[in-house]
């Protein structure tokens, strides 16, 4: 079994989470209120649609955006990864894998 390395992982998730935002965001630009509508689902027990107003939507804001989730996720993927590296450790230690 191969190691998580730290960087990579936090890499890939930062990217990943990067073009996930981007995706987001160009369905929010194009269609407001379904995509409003869209996450209300994820939010469980908060109805977007009734504190949600349709902002003004920037270039600025999306890049401010699209920064803070990818290093967001790069910061998570790192944690993972370290967390995954210790988990892998201890299981080979108890020689439940090899």
């Amino acid at each position: 079994m191969k190691s998580h390395y730290l960087h990579p992982t936090g890499f890939a998730l930062g990217l990943t989470s990067g073009v996930l935002y981007t995706i987001c965001a160009l369905a929010f630009k194009l269609w407001p209120i379904q995509t409003l509508r869209f996450f209300n689902d994820w939010i469980h027990g908060i109805d977007l649609t009734l504190i949600g107003k349709i902002p003004q939507f920037t270039f600025l804001i999306f890049i401010r955006g699209l920064i803070e989730i990818v290093l967001a996720a790069y910061i998570t993927g790192i944690i993972f990864a370290w967390f995954y590296q210790k988990c892998e450790e201890h299981c080979k230690r108890k020689g439940w894998i090899k």
